[in-house]
């Protein structure tokens, strides 16, 4: 009978978490108003943790801080402040994306033009080896591509299975990027 009832709660569970997965994601965060805050990119909510000095680097479960979780939904103005006040773009999550890999990963081109203001690494390698750059072109993020090049990334490396950037592009199938790539040297 124990395990019939834990069965159907853990089905009750999972039948909830399909049903709105994004609310389910955001209790993640519970712990943390700034992560909250700059998830939903509530910037008067941000303005004062920053005033009254929330630490800017905590992180929920997977490592992620708020800046990286702020890159990942593209909340510039929250970004913003918290880089204004000191946020730091080289900190990565547990398999080493930093904030600028995915705002790069999901389009965000004002967001990962606001994390190389702040000089945020553009070459940076997550765990796989793959770079900002790596993770544009898979996505077709051809502005993104073009803007990373521009600020420096190399078309040189290969991730951790001797994958080139050129490689990862076309699983993409963006000919827009693959001709960026060629363009800047890229085999």
């Amino acid at each position: 009978m124990k395990i019939f009832r834990y069965l159907s709660i853990t089905l009750l569970a999972l039948a909830a978490l399909w049903a709105n997965p994004a609310a389910a994601q955001i209790n993640v965060f519970g712990e943390d108003p700034l992560l909250v805050a700059v998830y939903e990119n509530k910037v008067d909510d941000v303005r004062a943790l920053i005033v009254r000095q929330h630490p800017l680097a905590r992180t929920d479960g997977d490592g992620r801080t708020p800046l990286i979780w702020g890159a990942i939904q593209g909340s510039y103005e929250s970004l913003d402040l918290i880089l204004e006040a000191g946020a730091r773009t080289n900190l990565v999550d547990k398999v080493g994306n930093s904030a600028l890999y995915h705002a790069a990963e999901n389009g965000h081109v004002e967001v990962v033009e606001l994390l190389i203001e702040h000089a945020a690494p553009v070459g940076q390698e997550n765990r796989d080896g793959r770079t900002p750059l790596m993770a544009a072109a898979r996505q077709g993020h051809a502005e993104i591509v073009r803007i990373l090049l521009k600020n420096g990334a190399s078309v040189d490396g290969t991730d951790f299975t001797g994958r080139t950037v050129m490689d990862i592009a076309r699983d993409g199938r963006s000919r827009e990027v693959l001709r960026i790539l060629q363009k800047a040297g890229a085999r």
